[in-house]
This record gives C-alpha cells, structure tokens and sequence, in this order.
C-alpha cells in the first residue's frame, strides 16, 4: 500500500456549515455557537480535501476524475495548469469545478521535492442547494504543507455566510499530528500552527473571530470576537477555547470493517489494496493489507488513535522487495458514518540504490458491505 495539506481552507470542499446556536441565546452568542459547531464538522473533513489534490496530480489514474492536466510552458519547468469537474465527497455527482497553477520542484515522475501553486474551487450542490468558493495558494512538502487565501460558505435556506481567511503574509503551516513536541493534535489527526480569520454573516449580524492555532497545544484558541448587529451596535465576545477533535463520540471499533483503498503518489504512482481492520486493542487496530485486492501479496501492520481522537490513527509499515524496503507513515481520518477514511503519509527508503529517497502519498478507502 502506497499510500497534504491544503487543508483548513479547503475543508469546505465539503461543506456540512450546518447546525444552529442556542435558539434562547442572544443573536451574538447564537451566532457563536453555530460557527464552532461548524468548524468541528469541517475539520474531519481535512483529509478528503488533500487527497483530492494529490489524485488530479496523477493524470490519467480513476481517482484524477475529469480534472486535466497539461504542461504550462509558459511557466518554469515542471509546472502544469489543471482544471475540470470533481466529485469531491464521492456521491456521483461533480459538485466541484476547479482550475489551478502548480510548480513541482523537480519532475513529478521521477522524484518529489515538494510543489507550490494556487488553486479557485467552485462547489455547487444541486439538491441542497449550498454553494462555496475559495482562492487558496499553497506549498506541500513531505514534513509541512503551508497554504493562505480565502473561502465562503453560503447556507442554502438562510443564505447566511461564513468567511475563512489566512493572510499571505502568514501562511498556516499544517503538519501531521505526531503527539511529539511541536506536532499535538489541534485539529483530527493534524497539527496546525497560525491563525485564520472566520467571519460569519446572518439576518441578526456579523461574528468576526480570530482562530490561533499552536502546534504545542490540543485546543484552539479564539479571541478578538466580535458582533455587530444590523443596527450598528458591537459587543466583545469573550476569549475561548475549541476542542476540534475526530469522532469524540466514536470508539476504536468504529474502524472494524473491510475497506477498499485508491492510492495515489508523488513521484506519480497510483493503485488499489484491500484492507481488513481488527481492534486489537482498547486504542489499537492491527490491519491486513491485500496490494492489490486478489493478489495474496499481504502485509500486516498496526495503528494508534490519535491522541484523543477515536476517528484518526496514526502508524507505520514496511514494504517492498529485499534490498529497496521502504517505510511509510501514515495518518488515517475516518468519514462521516464510518463509510470509509482518507490517508495522507510520507514514505522513505530504507536501504539499497534508493536509501533516502522519499515520496508522500494519498489514499481514500470506502468501507465493503
């Protein structure tokens, strides 16, 4: 199994704002309450998002969909313009369009350095009517992905708006949550470091917070709240604090099941494995790896919850044939009901003519009846 992040910003791929305030609150705390509990349905989602990048970067593989991608010669080398539909959540329907820029620090074929681009995602959901629209820069290598820009989220009935914002000036810098110093799980199995601006907009007023993420540290911090009504009139919102954790409700065997994996590589390398999950412990699961599906070729390996989160894992396996033996780590989001779960994941030789050459992977897998 071979299995980024354009994360915070980009969660919204997916949208899910929904989820009111306390209807017997005042309209500021209500309208507090409801951006919270929609950044804890967005955070999950992080995962979804970068695979889908990583996969419209291998042209040509079921995953890449109907997004092109061509050679930009009018760029410097190794870099590609992309745009086309995208089925981002996975229902059949291309409720995504984006177009974008990318620039590969050395040839996407043959070896990954790392990439930088931009990136406009329109998503229209036909049947529930929801609409977003994002411009985003970003920059991925295999230890940290930084991104800034700007995305709104339209509600489909109330047509209120919520408004996510990292400065160019200060990117946020996500890395995979590893619970060593400087890498604590502030978001599911990431750990962010910055801030980012969210504004809300509704028929009571305008919610302006700043969000501080800190790489040290389980919570976020929220400060600088705001609300201003349509009257002109403002109230400070107290400091808080935000658990954005993965499936706080949820339980290690949540995982139990049989999935099927797309995966998805940078150098460009793409296939599928089957995977049969077993609890084998109180925050432990042991998987067996089938890659490909049929094939017998099996690996066996373990992975841990992510500090608090029952719905993301972190763990590790070793591969390949004797004498190019590589090892990959991976972390592993699980979906909204369980229906499947995202990967992202680095993997480095460990011997041989390739010893300390490295590549980072995506995978998304979707649990078998």
């Amino acid at each position: 199994m071979r299995h980024l992040t354009v994360p915070a910003l980009l969660l919204l791929l997916f949208p899910g704002c929904g989820g009111g305030g306390d209807s017997s609150s005042t309209p500021a705390s209500a309208m507090d309450s409801k951006q919270k509990t929609g950044m804890t349905k967005f955070v999950p989602l992080v995962a979804n998002v970068e695979s889908s990048l990583i996969f419209v970067l291998n042209p040509g593989t079921t995953m890449a969909q109907g997004v092109t991608v061509v050679a930009d010669p009018a760029a410097p080398p190794h870099s590609i313009v992309f745009s086309g539909p995208y089925d981002g959540n996975g229902d059949g329907i291309n409720e995504t369009t984006m177009t974008g820029q990318a620039t590969f620090n050395s040839d996407p074929a043959s070896t990954w350095a790392g990439l930088s681009g931009q990136v406009h995602l329109d998503v229209n959901i036909p049947i529930l009517g929801e609409l977003f629209s994002a411009d985003v820069a970003f920059t991925i290598t295999s230890s940290e992905r930084q991104l800034s820009g700007s995305g709104t989220y339209t509600e489909p009935i109330s047509g209120d708006t919520i408004t996510m914002t990292v400065a160019a000036g200060t990117p946020l810098v996500v890395k995979p949550a590893t619970g060593a110093p400087g890498a604590v799980s502030n978001a599911c199995g990431y750990s962010l470091n910055g801030q980012m601006r969210l504004q809300s907009a509704g028929s009571a007023g305008t919610l302006t917070s700043f969000w501080n993420f800190t790489p040290d540290s389980p919570s976020v911090v929220v400060n600088g709240a705001s609300f201003t009504d349509h009257a002109g009139q403002t109230v400070a919102m107290p400091d808080s604090t935000v658990d954005l954790r993965c499936g706080s409700n949820g339980s290690i065997t949540d995982w139990v099941a049989t999935f099927d994996q797309n995966y998805a590589c940078l150098p460009r390398e793409s296939g599928q494995a089957r995977l049969t999950i077993a609890a084998t412990g109180p925050d432990t699961i042991t998987i067996t790896d089938e890659d490909p599906p049929g094939s017998g070729s099996v690996n066996t390996y373990q992975a841990t919850l992510v500090t608090a989160n029952p719905h993301a894992v972190r763990g590790f396996f070793i591969a390949g044939p004797p004498g190019s033996n590589y090892r990959e780590d991976f972390n592993w989001t699980l979906g909204k009901n369980g229906s499947g779960f995202s990967q992202v994941s680095t993997y480095t030789y460990i011997e041989g003519v390739n010893q300390g050459v490295a590549g980072i992977c995506v995978a998304s897998a979707k649990r078998l009846p």
